[in-house]
């Protein structure tokens, strides 16, 4: 028996030395490995531990394999999260780039229109300003015309009833002047000084106080029959010469009325094409304004709009940044992890053939 427990001994000894002796040679080429860091440092505590709490080397394996396992699977599925993280990240971005290049060229679009839009309001303010003054001048001019053809006309009637009174006088005064030569005719002075005042007086009042024919007879003393004929065919003369200028005052009133109906309508017709497009002019303006209320409105909009998606373009991106920088590290972190790992499989296995 006490053979049997002392072989016993013996085996279980012999199995501790060679134990022993494979922990060192593992952990001798542990310390000779290319990656040293913190993670294979306990990564060579893990595996002394285990070596030592396991008699098989293939248990140690099998632990180091799991180890190695979980970390690549712990890759796979950080690869995926990022894949999809990224991803929409990516996206967000697009679309916020393909969103303020668009504000941006609004707003461009929008302030040229806006200049453009002030121009042809300020060249709209010129033509309006201008017509009214063209229509101003016109509704004048109109007025000058109706009024000198008022006053043309008055002035035609009133010389025509003139000429009527006064045609009247002299008919009356030669009628008594022909028959005071008819009566006087043996006579060496036909009028008397009191009829020659009367006549005078006559004369006065039909032709005026300043005619010569009014003059001449004023101032003449001997009123015989032959001076007395010729101031009664002077007389008839004046009188013939106003029977004409009435008889042609009819024409002379359908001349000028005529004149002035055709540049009456001239003005008329001027003033009426002026007034179209003094009211085109009004409703551009108004368009105008209108557009550039709205457009300046809108850009006002996208002034405040585009900083702000600019600023959450800028926050996408340095999330994108950073979610890539942790990615990297991680995973460079991981790979390592998987490199050592890999050779201590590879140093601990070789302990297997041993």
């Amino acid at each position: 028996m006490k053979q049997v427990i002392f072989l016993v001994m013996l085996i279980t000894l012999t199995l501790q030395t060679q134990l022993s002796s494979k922990i060192d040679v593992v952990m001798a080429h542990m310390d000779k490995m290319t990656i040293k860091n913190e993670f294979s440092k306990q990564l060579a505590g893990l595996i002394e531990l285990k070596m030592l709490q396991s008699s098989y080397v293939e248990e140690v394996l099998k632990e180091i394999k799991t180890i190695r396992d979980q970390l690549i699977a712990d890759q796979t599925i950080e690869d995926q999260e990022f894949a999809k993280k990224i991803g929409q990240l990516n996206v967000e971005i697009e679309i916020l780039e393909i969103q303020t290049e668009k504000l941006a060229k609004e707003l461009q679009r929008l302030n040229q229109q806006i200049a453009d839009l002030n121009e042809d309001i300020s060249k709209l303010i010129g033509t309006q300003q201008s017509q009214e003054k063209q229509l101003s001048t016109l509704n004048s001019k109109e007025e000058d015309i109706r009024n000198q053809y008022k006053l043309e006309i008055e002035t035609i009637s009133q010389r025509t009833t003139n000429n009527i009174k006064s045609i009247d006088g002299l008919n009356e005064m030669i009628a008594k002047l022909q028959q005071a030569v008819f009566a006087e005719q043996s006579k060496t002075t036909v009028l008397s000084q009191q009829h020659t005042k009367q006549y005078v007086d006559q004369l006065a009042n039909s032709l005026g106080p300043n005619h010569p024919i009014t003059a001449l007879v004023s101032v003449t003393t001997k009123f015989d029959v032959p001076t007395v004929t010729r101031i009664i065919q002077l007389l008839e003369n004046i009188r013939d010469q106003r029977i004409q200028e009435n008889a042609g005052a009819n024409d002379y009133v359908v001349k000028v009325t005529q004149s002035y109906e055709v540049t009456l309508k001239e003005v008329t017709e001027v003033r009426e094409r002026l007034s179209a497009d003094y009211s085109r002019t009004l409703i551009t303006l108004k368009r105008r304004n209108e557009e550039n209320t709205l457009s300046t409105k809108t850009r006002n909009q996208i002034q405040k709009d585009l900083p702000i998606a600019l600023d959450l373009l800028q926050q996408y991106r340095n999330e994108r940044e950073i979610v890539q920088s942790n990615y990297n590290l991680r995973s460079s972190k991981r790979e390592n992890e998987v490199k050592i790992i890999t050779q201590a499989y590879t140093i601990v296995a070789q302990q297997v053939k041993v």
